[in-house]
């Protein structure tokens, strides 16, 4: 009887030749795939950051109507060290009540926005107080947007920096002037450095209708 038919058989393993096969296909599908992953996880950070600051926002108005008291929401331009982020940019925000003895005193925690994404300064109009023309508003109480400097948190400190702030009254509305045409003032979140070379394909913008407070949402 010859033993070798009773013999097990096993398969043969990889050659060189054809794991090299396969991991040049891998690196060519990767390198494909790769940027359309990238955009979709950096457009699903803008989504989120542009989300909560808009929900915020709201809460901010709610607070208002509830404690019959004006709310101030404070946008601060920051460093972020602990993210490797050394340019000062809009990165975090944060809203203040006046207490009993008439002093501002904040009403929720301070809010930073997760990095790479920033609220641009170039394209928000509620970031250039400059863009408040109509300074006769003033004596209406329409003085907002306006400026300060006020301590935050930074890399386990506190430092002063600049903030850009407006506030909800008690009836909803905002102190915001109305706009010329009857545009409404905004905030535009964008990914990365504020670059002077337009706005890149994906943003978001966070809308507040100066007179009823109403805070909508404009996506490409």
């Amino acid at each position: 009887m010859n033993s070798k038919r009773f013999l097990p058989k096993f398969p043969s393993a990889f050659s060189l030749v054809e794991m090299l096969i396969v991991l040049s296909v891998l690196g060519i599908l990767f390198a494909v795939a790769a940027p359309n992953l990238f955009s979709l996880m950096q457009s699903s950070s803008l989504t989120s950051e542009g989300s909560l600051l808009r929900n915020k926002l709201t809460q901010a108005q709610q607070i208002a109507l509830s404690k019959n008291a004006d709310v101030e929401v404070r946008f601060y331009k920051m460093q972020d060290p602990s993210a490797a982020e050394l340019e000062e940019q809009f990165r975090g925000f944060q809203f203040f009540q006046f207490n009993a003895e008439g002093q501002l005193e904040p009403v929720t925690q301070f809010f930073r926005i997760k990095p790479p994404v920033i609220i641009s300064e170039r394209y928000s109009t509620l970031l250039n107080p400059s863009s408040n023309k109509d300074r006769a508003g003033e004596k209406y109480g329409f003085i907002s947007p306006s400026e300060g400097t006020a301590e935050v948190p930074i890399s386990g400190g506190v430092e002063n920096v600049d903030y850009v702030s407006f506030r909800f009254r008690p009836d909803g509305s905002t102190d915001l002037p109305g706009r010329a045409g009857g545009d409404t003032w905004y905030l535009t979140l964008v990914q990365g450095n504020d670059l002077a070379t337009g706005l890149p394909t994906n943003f978001y913008i966070v809308q507040v209708d100066p007179f009823n407070g109403r805070v909508s949402v404009f996506r490409p």
